[in-house]
């Protein structure tokens, strides 16, 4: 009997090639089953590798978590990584940068789905726009209610783009970008790794924001153990990522520069940590068993902080921007962004087409005996 199994599309050469890359924990897999389902029925999947982070600690051979995962979306090339030394998020995205071997990368959460024309979408933008993240609309499970970007949160809008932090959920860039700053600060452990990665991105004047109107996802919010919403402990870990973000980013003292900062941290994340009216004592008790990991922490957070006074562009934590801002930043980016772009996102009057290149070879060739050199800025003299 002849098989039906699919296998996997024939790679394009000529186009860059993405990795997709999700963390997942054992109580998710339905829905990174959901995901990775999605993923294979994308445009330009051809394009894309897929690596997931099994971030557990496990006693499971890691073979056979792997075969379990490739079989949810067999079509899909998926490379599996277990974590499970120190599955905190921050250390599973930090593995998710080392891992990643493509220039062109995405982090995705493990409860969306994804649809309509995700990487026409982002290279498209990409190309145009010089990002340093840029992020894609998301809505509420399977209605049309916007999740994000959210509408209260500060952002500005020009050429189509809406700068503002983007917090996760889907994060796109260039692979070598995200490692040139430094990636994932080694401090955030479960909360607060892509508020702070955006900030940095931006004070080393890179802009970060969402392109509406084309690809979307949708977040299955019921999914278990999320750091946001319902994991245990939670809100230790958002008072030590406040507590972080003061430190490194002089936020300390409250005045006019970091009023935002402080205004966020009582009204927004403190009360969805602790509840609405969070109590003296609560806050006294966590931040005292917090201290003896500030203590270990004191020295590297001094130092950070001191690089930190050093960055190009000295935006305050949760600080809105301005027009003139974002203009600012976009005109620092576009002198920067080309070392950190593929190849093939060369402006076309400097790089040749696909069909371009066979047409010179087969000239040369026909002419001199030899292929005329496709881009002649990038050939080396004999």
């Amino acid at each position: 009997m002849t098989s039906t199994k699919r296998l996997p599309a024939a790679r394009t050469n000529a186009l860059p090639r993405w990795t997709f890359t999700m963390l997942t924990i054992p109580s998710r897999v339905e829905f990174l089953a959901r995901l990775l389902q999605s993923i294979a029925k994308l445009p330009s999947v051809d394009r894309i590798d897929i690596v997931v982070i099994f971030n557990a600690a496990t006693g499971e051979e890691p073979l056979a978590i792997e075969q379990r995962i490739r079989a949810m979306a067999p079509t899909l090339p998926i490379r599996v990584y277990v974590n499970a030394n120190e599955p905190s998020i921050g250390s599973g995205r930090r593995l998710q940068l080392s891992v990643c071997r493509t220039p062109l990368m995405a982090f995705l959460d493990d409860d969306l789905t994804l649809h309509g024309d995700i990487i026409g979408s982002i290279e498209k933008t990409l190309r145009k726009t010089p990002l340093g993240i840029l992020g894609l609309p998301s809505y509420e499970e399977d209605s049309d209610t916007l999740f994000k970007p959210r509408e209260s949160t500060p952002s500005v809008d020009v050429d189509g783009i809406r700068y503002m932090p983007v917090q996760g959920m889907f994060v796109a860039g260039y692979r070598r970008l995200f490692a040139e700053i430094g990636g994932f600060n080694p401090r955030r452990q479960f909360w607060g790794e892509w508020t702070e990665l955006n900030l940095r991105m931006w004070r080393h004047g890179f802009p970060t924001g969402y392109v509406l109107g084309r690809g979307y996802l949708r977040h299955w919010h019921k999914a278990p153990e999320s750091p946001t919403r319902n994991m245990a402990g939670r809100e230790k870990h958002v008072l030590w990522g406040l507590m972080c973000t003061a430190m490194e980013y002089d936020a300390v003292s409250i005045n006019e520069a970091t009023d935002a900062f402080w205004r966020l941290a009582q009204d927004r994340y403190l009360t969805y940590s602790f509840g609405a009216q969070p109590s003296p004592k609560q806050l006294l008790a966590s931040v005292l068993e917090l201290m003896p990991k500030l203590s270990r922490e004191w020295p590297d957070m001094n130092a950070f902080a001191e690089q930190a006074r050093r960055h190009p562009f000295q935006f305050k934590p949760f600080e809105p921007l301005s027009e003139t801002q974002v203009r600012s930043v976009l005109a620092h980016a576009q002198r920067a962004i080309h070392v950190f772009r593929p190849e093939e996102f060369s402006p076309a009057q400097n790089v040749a087409t696909t069909e371009q290149v066979g047409w010179l070879r087969r000239i040369g060739r026909a002419i001199f005996g030899r292929a005329i050199p496709a881009n002649p800025k990038r050939s080396r003299r004999p």
